[in-house]
């Protein structure tokens, strides 16, 4: 393909060659686009939050022809990816270069992931549950936000892409009896990951002041939800 004409402009904040974190079992280079329409107190990302200047792609192409031989894939996270208009065409790009994709979302924009499913651009998608329903707008500041992610749930699930559903367990808006609500939610999911709460790096530093759940709490939780959905745990010592 030609990188100099098709390569899309995209705000591209950073990339990773490698990684075996974003994409568990794969090796895949990691690229993060900026800008998210959420403000969850608790976000790990703060500096991806507001939206920066879009880039040409061309460069980051050209590093992944390169690696092609050497990665499994690449995972796009953010921020939130779905919110930059130049995704559509990085993806097919990158499915024109044979690389598969892993996509991270917060579901917020369940019209481009529509599109992104019906047309195959991902391998798998990584969709973020962050809490129930009647506190959502309240936890993310966007009006609607609960009904949005309801239907990008609901997408991931029809599809037929693989998938998983991550919750992390911020007890600022979460309570324990609130993640087999959640699981009873994403019934017929392929997987429902648990993440647990780093107070190291947050968007709002007041969030940081919030404990996290015991381990034993979150084990119990987690085995709750397996009535509804094969469940794991990430993070939890």
């Amino acid at each position: 393909m030609s990188l100099t004409t098709t390569a899309p402009r995209l705000r591209i904040a950073a990339w990773q060659p490698a990684s075996m974190l974003d994409w568990p079992g794969r090796i895949a280079a990691t690229v993060f686009v900026s800008g998210c329409p959420f403000r969850c107190p608790y976000c790990h990302n703060p500096d991806l939050v507001a939206p920066g200047s879009a880039q040409d792609s061309t460069p980051l192409l050209e590093l992944l022809a390169v690696r092609r031989g050497w990665i499994d894939g690449v995972a796009i996270t953010g921020g939130e990816p779905t919110a930059d208009p130049g995704l559509m065409e990085l993806l097919a790009a990158l499915r024109d270069m044979g690389l598969p994709v892993k996509l991270d979302t917060n579901g917020s924009r369940p019209e481009v992931l529509e599109r992104i499913l019906e047309e195959r651009l991902v391998e798998m998608v990584a969709l973020d549950v962050k809490t129930v329903p009647e506190r959502y707008d309240a936890l993310t500041g966007v009006a609607g936000s609960a009904e949005a992610v309801a239907r990008s749930v609901d997408l991931v699930i029809g599809s037929g892409v693989r998938h998983e559903f991550r919750t992390t367990a911020w007890p600022g808006s979460l309570t324990i009896e609130d993640f087999p609500r959640i699981a009873r939610a994403l019934a017929g999911g392929e997987r429902y990951v648990i993440q647990q709460f780093r107070p190291e790096r947050t968007l709002d530093p007041d969030a940081a002041a919030v404990l996290p759940f015991s381990a034993d709490a979150l084990t119990k939780a987690a085995s709750r939800c397996e009535a509804h959905l094969p469940t794991t745990l990430r993070g939890v010592r």
